[in-house]
């Protein structure tokens, strides 16, 4: 499938057990995410990677009854707790305690952020997710198209002024803009679902 269709969320397709490749892409998007949130509460390199098995694990066990409701919260919130709780659980076993607590029960996708969510963890899911994002959208464009949007969108520059300093007209910078940020958002929607993304500057982002 080209890049620009319309494709189900990766949330929705890991849930096919069958679906290999889109495991493959989430455990790629996502395990670098887990294993620095852990090393961040304490574990060491080799603890870090194993509790990110772990909560790999339970995303796979528990996503197949995956149903996102905002209402109950939003899946970057309940993955932030399974990490959380994983992460608190060995350092437990280990003797060290954490800042953060939680208890290692069933971890049902349904109890998405029941006790509210982590704000350094959300942090860490926004700009990762994006990030991640971001990288796999610009091999589609032109390099003085993406130079352009990052110079207006990343880094808040006028768009005269970028367009006067790349030799584009300025209705060519806003459209570079436009053409970035709608397969930007296409990206994002596909790696996390309810990712909120703007027209505004990534520091601007709601949470």
């Amino acid at each position: 499938m080209a890049d620009g269709d319309t494709r189900p969320s990766l949330l929705l397709r890991i849930r096919d057990s069958h679906d290999v490749d889109s495991w493959r892409l989430f455990v790629e998007i996502y395990a670098p995410l887990i294993y620095r949130s852990c090393r961040r509460r304490g574990l060491q390199d080799a603890d870090a990677a194993d509790v990110g098995q772990e909560v790999l694990a339970q995303v796979a066990r528990s996503i197949r009854s995956f149903e996102y409701q905002s209402d109950r919260g939003r899946f970057r919130d309940w993955l932030g707790s399974v990490v959380r709780s994983k992460a608190a659980r060995f350092l437990e076993k280990s003797g060290r305690t954490i800042g953060v607590g939680g208890s290692d029960g069933p971890h049902r996708v349904e109890d998405q952020g029941g006790a509210g969510a982590d704000p350094i963890w959300v942090a860490e899911f926004q700009a990762h997710v994006l990030a991640a994002a971001l990288e796999r959208v610009r091999p589609g464009f032109e390099p003085q198209t993406w130079t352009a949007f990052e110079r207006v969108w990343k880094e808040g520059r006028p768009a005269l002024e970028t367009a006067g300093a790349l030799g584009m007209s300025i209705d060519s910078v806003y459209l570079a803009k436009s053409r970035i940020l709608r397969r930007l958002r296409e990206e994002v929607v596909l790696l996390a679902e309810d990712f909120p993304l703007s027209s505004a500057a990534p520091g601007e982002c709601s949470t």
